[in-house]
C-alpha cells in the first residue's frame, strides 16, 4: 500500500513539473507534410501553396504519381520529386516534404528552415512521440528518454537528442564529434503565405487565355545574373496583378451588393498569361551564325558589343525574310502547341466559351501582326478552326486579294508592280520617294500554310515599332487604297439604290458624289483578324510608333490626325498636366470640328445651288 502510494506520489510530481516545448510550430497528432521545392542545391527551400501541398499530401497514393499544381501551370512528378512546368521553359525544381525542419540561424532573429530527408525526417518524428508517450499519464516518465539519441541516416555525421532547459524541451541537431555545430529542431513550417494564392483561388476557373510574345534582347535578360527580369518572372508578377485587381474590383461589386440587400455577384473568371518564346530560335548558342557571329566580335567595349550581338540582332535578323519566317514559324508552333496543353488542363475551357488574345512587346509587337496577316491570308485553311470562340467570320477579312508580302522578290530587278515599300521608296517618282505597290505582312520567301488556332479576342501592342515596320513596307498606300475602293463602292450602292427609287431613272453619279462627299469614309477599312486590338506606348519611348495614321488619307494634315488617348483607369491616378492636355485637347477639337463642319456645309450648299 505504501509502496504504491510512492509511486502515484511521484508521477503527480513529475505530471506537475510537465515541461513546455520550444521549436513546436504544429502540436497535432498527425501533422500534415509541408511540401518545398527549389531550383538549386545552394538556393534555400521555398513552401508550396498551401492547396498544392493539401493536393500533394491527399494523392500520395495516386497511379502514376502526378500532380498538377500552380493551377495547372506545373506538374509535380512524386516519385522523382521534381516539378517541371506545362507551358514554358524552365529549369525542373526539386520537391521535398517533410514535418521536421532544422534552423540555419543567421542571427538572433534571422534564421532559414531547411526540411530534413524523408527518411530523417520520419526518424525524428518516430523520437518526438516516444518522447510524448513517454510524459503521459501511462508513461514511464521523461527520465526515461532524456539521454536518448537518434543516429540520423541521410546525414550520418549528425545525431539528434532531446534537450531539457529548466521546464523546457527542444530536439537538436548535432554532430558527432565532439566540439561539432548543433541546429534547433522545429516541427511545422510555421505560417506562412505565397504571394497571390489567396487573390487566384477567390477567382472563377480560368475564362481567358491569354499569350505574351516578347520583344528584343529577351536572350540578354534570360542569362543568369542580369538585372532586367526575364519574361517568366514579369509574366509570373504581371498575372499576380491582373489577379489581385480583379479580386479588388469583385470584392467592392460584393461590399455595394450588401449595402443594397442584392444577391452577391459570382466570382469573375480567372485570367491566365502564358508567355511565348522565340528567342532561341536565332541565338542557339548552337549555331553556325551565332558561332560566326560571336568570332566575328570586338573584344573591346563588350557591355555594349554584347546589346548589338543580343538587342539590335533581334531587329537585323527579322527583317530577313528567311529568318522573319523561322520566326514567325517558331511562335504560331508554339501557341498552336500551348493551346492545346492548355486545353488538357483545362478540357472545359472550350464548353464555357473561354476566350483568348495576344499581346505583343516591341519587336513581339511586330510578330502579332504578321501572325495576325498570316491567319488573315489563310482564312480558308482556317474555316471551321476557331478555337472554341465560336464560328469564324470571314466577312471581317474583305481584302484578301490584297498583296501581303509571300514569296515576293527582293532584288532590284523585280517588276515595278511588285516592289515593296522599301525598295519603291528607294526609286524616285517623279521626284517624290513614294511607293507603288506595299503591303501590310511580312515578307517571306514562300507563303506561310500553319495559322495559329484561334481568333484573338482582342490584341495589345506594347511600345510598339509597327509604325515604322509598316511604314518601310510601303502599307499606308495600300491602305489608301482599300479606303477608296471601300468609298467607291459605297458610293456605287447609293447611285443604284437611288435609281431604283427613281424609278430606274439616270442619276448623276457626278451629281450624288458632290451632294454626298463629306459621307466618304476617312479611314481605310482594313481590318485583321481581331475583335479589337490597342497599341498602348508610353509618350516617352523613342522606338514606340502610332499606327492610326496610316489608316488615314496620306495627305491628311498634321492638324487633323486624332491625338492619342491617355490611358487611365477611372480618373485615379491622372496628374494634373494630363488632366489639362485633354482639357486643351478636347475644347480644341470641339471647336475646330464645329467650324469645319460650317465649312463643309457652306462649299455642299453653294455647288449645289
Amino acid at each position: 500500500r505504501e509502496g504504491f502510494l510512492d509511486t502515484r506520489t511521484r508521477r503527480e510530481t513529475e505530471s506537475n513539473d510537465m515541461p513546455n516545448w520550444e521549436g513546436i510550430e504544429d502540436a497535432t497528432s498527425s501533422p500534415p507534410r509541408i511540401w518545398l521545392s527549389r531550383e538549386k542545391d545552394s538556393d534555400p527551400w521555398e513552401p508550396l501553396r498551401k492547396v498544392d501541398c493539401r493536393a500533394l499530401n491527399s494523392s500520395s497514393g495516386s497511379t502514376d504519381g502526378k500532380v498538377q499544381i500552380e493551377c495547372g501551370r506545373a506538374t509535380a512528378d512524386l516519385p522523382s520529386r521534381t516539378i517541371s512546368y506545362n507551358f514554358f521553359n524552365a529549369p525542373t525544381r526539386s520537391l521535398a516534404a517533410a514535418i521536421w525542419f532544422w534552423k540555419e540561424e543567421k542571427n538572433s532573429k534571422e534564421f532559414t528552415l531547411r526540411p530534413l530527408s524523408e527518411i530523417d525526417d520520419r526518424l525524428v518524428e518516430q523520437f518526438y512521440q516516444k518522447i510524448l508517450e513517454a510524459s503521459s499519464s501511462l508513461g514511464e516518465g521523461l527520465n526515461a528518454v532524456l539521454k536518448e539519441e537518434v543516429f540520423l541516416e541521410d546525414e550520418e555525421e549528425y545525431k539528434v537528442a532531446i534537450v531539457k532547459s529548466g521546464g523546457t524541451l527542444s530536439l537538436k541537431k548535432r554532430s558527432k564529434k565532439l566540439f561539432g555545430p548543433v541546429f534547433s529542431l522545429q516541427r511545422g513550417y510555421g505560417a506562412y503565405t505565397v504571394e497571390g494564392e489567396e487573390e487566384e483561388l477567390a477567382l472563377g476557373p480560368v475564362g481567358h487565355l491569354i499569350f505574351v510574345v516578347h520583344g528584343v534582347g529577351e536572350a540578354m535578360w534570360s542569362r543568369e545574373g542580369s538585372s532586367v527580369k526575364s519574361l517568366i518572372t514579369e509574366i509570373d508578377q504581371t498575372r499576380a496583378r491582373v489577379c489581385k485587381k480583379r479580386v479588388g474590383a469583385w470584392k467592392k461589386e460584393c461590399e455595394k451588393a450588401k449595402a443594397k440587400n442584392e444577391d452577391l455577384p459570382p466570382a469573375p473568371e480567372r485570367i491566365e498569361v502564358l508567355p511565348i518564346e522565340w528567342y532561341n530560335r536565332i541565338h542557339s548558342a548552337s549555331s553556325v551564325l551565332k558561332k560566326t557571329l560571336i568570332s566575328s566580335t570586338l573584344l573591346s567595349v563588350p557591355k555594349l558589343r554584347a546589346i548589338a550581338n543580343d538587342v539590335v540582332f533581334d531587329v537585323l535578323m527579322y527583317l530577313t525574310p528567311e529568318f522573319c519566317e523561322e520566326v514567325l514559324d517558331c511562335v504560331t508552333t508554339q501557341i498552336s502547341d500551348l493551346y492545346a496543353k492548355f486545353m488538357t488542363v483545362h478540357p472545359d475551357f472550350v464548353s464555357r466559351e473561354g476566350k483568348c488574345s495576344l499581346i505583343g512587346h516591341s519587336l513581339g509587337s511586330v510578330i502579332v501582326w504578321d501572325l495576325l496577316s498570316n491567319l488573315q491570308q489563310n482564312s480558308k485553311n482556317f474555316e471551321g478552326h476557331t478555337g472554341g470562340q465560336g464560328k469564324s467570320d470571314s466577312s471581317s477579312w474583305p481584302f484578301s486579294d490584297f498583296l501581303c508580302g509571300y514569296g515576293l522578290e527582293t532584288t532590284d530587278s523585280s517588276p515595278k508592280e511588285q516592289r515593296l515599300g522599301y525598295q519603291a521608296y528607294a526609286k524616285e517618282d517623279n521626284g517624290m520617294n513614294r511607293a507603288e505597290v506595299g503591303t501590310w505582312g511580312p515578307v517571306l520567301p514562300k507563303k506561310m500554310e500553319k495559322v495559329i488556332p484561334f481568333v484573338p479576342e482582342f490584341t495589345i501592342f506594347l511600345g510598339s515599332p509597327l509604325g515604322m515596320f509598316l511604314s518601310l513596307r510601303g502599307a499606308s498606300p495600300v491602305f489608301n487604297a482599300m479606303r477608296k475602293r471601300a468609298n467607291r463602292v459605297k458610293k456605287d450602292k447609293k447611285v443604284e439604290e437611288r435609281r431604283k427609287s427613281d424609278g430606274g431613272s439616270a442619276v448623276s453619279p457626278e451629281f450624288f458624289d458632290m451632294v454626298n462627299k463629306f459621307d466618304e469614309e476617312v479611314t481605310s477599312p482594313f481590318c485583321l483578324p481581331t475583335r479589337a486590338l490597342y497599341n498602348i506606348f508610353h509618350p516617352s519611348d523613342p522606338v514606340a510608333y502610332r499606327i492610326e495614321p496610316l489608316l488615314l488619307d496620306p495627305e491628311t494634315p498634321d492638324k487633323d490626325l486624332p491625338p492619342p488617348v491617355f490611358l487611365t483607369v477611372g480618373q485615379e491616378g491622372v496628374r494634373l498636366h494630363v488632366k489639362a492636355m485633354e482639357l486643351r485637347s478636347s475644347l480644341f477639337k470641339g471647336m475646330s470640328g464645329f467650324l469645319s463642319n460650317i465649312d463643309k456645309a457652306v462649299v455642299a450648299a453653294s455647288e449645289i445651288v
